[in-house]
């Protein structure tokens, strides 16, 4: 499996006096006994993560791992790589996680990637990534926004012509840009708010994932595409591309997506310019373009 090479967690709760030892096995020691509870991946029903804490789920039991107890965000992001790496090892695990921008490690097979690959290291940019939310997302409303538009553009019309004396004979020179004016008005307004949306959709990643702050290590190769907290990568892992239905290229950045979900963002100024073209080819060859 993906990740298998990386250390297990210790990570001791004062609150709850638990340490949880979380690697080849899920170890539980509770002070006061001792005897601790060891539970084999397969025995785990369900795993999630949240803002706040990691959830482990025995069926019977509901192990909580507060974030806070954790010494650093490295730490964190270990813990989580090792969750997901058992996940992948027993997909019926239930595992439910926040939104973010790096893919899940379960999602992840481990091999050498033998053929042509463009490779990077970087951080992620917030600016980028807002412009890349805001066209993506306004994209996906393009109809919406055309059905604004003419809906507004009939509206004020037919408003203008009831209540305006003489009506369209007398008036239409100007009830024609009134009207017009008036959809652009309605279109641009929507197109602000799903601006602000967007933008606050990252603004929150920020807040609650340290993946997003991290550098990362990109690669696009024949066998898949990858993005992992530097500090995590060994260059073994990748995501092959039939875990892919399409992608999306903008401006900064390309966008990979899963059942309309995005699972890899790769950001354009990591590479040259020709290399981007190639890199666009490369993609274009495995998946279809939106």
């Amino acid at each position: 499996m993906a990740f298998e090479s990386l250390p297990g967690v210790k990570v001791f709760c004062r609150e709850s006096e638990q340490t949880f030892i979380v690697g080849d096995y899920f170890a539980v020691y509770q002070k006061g006994t001792d005897t601790p509870a060891i539970f084999r991946w397969n025995q785990i029903k369900a795993i999630s993560e949240g803002k706040l804490e990691f959830a482990v789920s025995t069926g019977g039991t509901v192990y909580r791992i507060p974030k806070i107890c954790f010494p650093n965000e490295k730490a964190v992001l270990n813990m989580r790589a090792v969750l997901e790496s058992a996940v992948s090892l027993y997909p019926r695990i239930d595992y439910n996680h926040m939104k973010r921008i790096l893919p899940p490690k379960n999602l992840y097979l481990s091999g050498d990637m033998t053929g042509a690959a463009h490779t990077a290291t970087g951080f992620y940019k917030e600016r980028e990534i807002n412009f890349s939310n805001v066209i993506l997302l306004n994209t996906r409303l393009g109809k919406l926004f055309k059905v604004l538009a003419a809906l507004t553009i009939i509206s004020v019309f037919i408003l203008l012509h009831f209540t305006i004396e003489g009506g369209f004979t007398e008036n239409w020179f100007w009830f024609l840009p009134i009207s017009f004016f008036s959809g652009g008005i309605a279109v641009m307004l929507v197109y602000l708010v799903c601006a602000v949306i967007a933008n606050y959709h990252f603004s929150y990643l920020y807040k609650v994932d340290p993946a997003v702050s991290e550098e990362i290590s990109f690669a696009v190769s024949e066998e898949g595409f990858a993005a992992v907290e530097s500090h995590l990568s060994t260059g073994y892992e990748f995501i092959p591309w039939s875990e892919a239905n399409y992608f999306i290229e903008t401006n900064s950045v390309f966008i990979v997506y899963k059942h309309n979900k995005a699972v890899f963002w790769l950001p354009k100024r990591l590479f040259e310019k020709p290399v981007q073209v190639e890199i666009s080819k490369f993609i274009a060859e495995r998946l279809n373009q939106k």
